[in-house]
Formats: C-alpha cells, sequence, structure tokens
C-alpha cells in the first residue's frame, strides 16, 4: 500500500503543476470542472457537480472565476430558464488540451525511465486500475 500511495502523490503532484504551469489563476478544482465542461459541453452547474462529487455552490463559484477568465461562457437554458449551461471558449478548450498535453508528456518521462516490460507491466496496471475505478464509480459497495 505505501507504494500505491507513493504513485498516487506522484499524480497529485503531476495534476498540481501542470495546471499551475499553463495558469497560476485556476486551482485545480477549477481546472476539473473546466474539463468536465469541455468533455461534456453544454452542460449545467448541477451535472458538473455530480460528476466531481462537489457542492453546487463550489462549482457556481469556480465557473464565475472562470467565466472571469475568458475560459467559460454561460447563457440561459432556452428549455428550462432557470438553468444556466455552460460551454468552454475556444481559450477555455486549449487550456484543457495544453494540460491534458503535458500531463502526457510528464509520464511519459516517468515510463520512459523503466525498461520495457515494467513499462509495458505498469501500463497495463494502470488500464486495470482504471477499469476497477470505474466499475466501483457504476457500483459502489455498501
Amino acid at each position: 500500500m505505501a507504494a500505491a500511495l507513493a504513485v498516487l502523490r506522484t499524480m497529485v503532484r503531476i495534476a498540481d503543476t501542470t495546471v499551475k504551469d499553463i495558469t497560476a489563476e485556476l486551482t485545480l478544482t477549477q481546472f476539473r470542472a473546466l474539463r468536465e465542461v469541455v468533455e461534456r459541453t453544454p452542460v449545467t452547474m448541477i451535472v458538473v457537480a455530480q460528476a466531481l462529487g462537489i457542492n453546487p455552490s463550489s462549482v457556481t463559484r469556480a465557473c464565475e472565476k472562470l467565466a472571469a477568465l475568458g475560459l467559460l461562457a454561460r447563457a440561459q437554458n432556452p428549455l428550462n430558464k432557470r438553468e444556466i449551461l455552460l460551454a468552454p471558449t475556444t481559450r477555455g478548450r486549449q487550456v484543457v488540451e495544453q494540460v491534458t498535453d503535458d500531463r502526457r508528456a510528464a509520464l511519459a518521462r516517468i515510463l520512459d525511465r523503466l525498461d520495457a516490460e515494467t513499462r509495458a507491466a505498469v501500463t497495463t496496471a494502470f488500464e486495470d486500475f482504471a477499469a476497477a475505478s470505474a466499475a466501483a464509480d457504476r457500483h459502489p459497495v455498501a
């Protein structure tokens, strides 16, 4: 378990530094909200809050900051006047793409330090871990 925690700390460091390297103005939560909007456009704040597992008021604050930075556009839902739809701006999409590219590069630099057999095993372990995590999200244990 200690090794898993060490890997987790490294992943968190990569997640944090890749956001800060692109825009020091965003917190990791704000970036996560932006990424959800990019992946689900158009989307409501409630859907983003549910996807992130955080309070809707936290998403509202994050989205206000993202809009103020020109990374996110908000518009009233024409089908439900009480809802606000969120969509990324071109700059918002670019930020998400750059952070994702930087994360891939950071992971590749680490994986490239491993021999081919270990790298293949680690990659398989990542795939298995991601699948198990997705299954746990769909069917949480009571």
